[in-house]
């Protein structure tokens, strides 16, 4: 993803969104992106601006790669560091700590 992002705009239908959609090195940098910026607010918007991916692409991607939701996976990555922070005192490189 980087500085210089291609945005990628679809008209997907549910059955070929995935094909058009993430590839997983792209789906994990955007899980990294996640958890670098896990303290922050993580919504819609802030996803789709990242991966440069449309709403449904996004969504297929986590059941795909995560069987969950984004926002789920956003709760439940927050539930660990918060973990993490608390059994080590201090503020760690979250994402190496915590690499599912």
């Amino acid at each position: 993803m980087g500085t210089q992002r291609i945005k990628r705009i679809y008209m997907l239908s549910p059955d070929t969104h995935i094909q058009k959609g993430f590839n997983k090195e792209q789906f994990d940098e955007l899980c990294a992106w996640i958890d670098e910026h896990i303290q922050e607010q993580i919504g819609w918007s802030e996803l789709m601006h990242e991966s440069g991916f449309d709403h449904l692409s996004i969504q297929s991607s986590f059941a795909k790669y995560k069987a969950t939701t984004p926002m789920t996976y956003i709760r439940k990555r927050r539930e660990d560091f918060k973990s993490v922070r608390n059994q080590s005192g201090t503020t760690v490189k979250f994402h190496s700590l915590l690499a599912k």
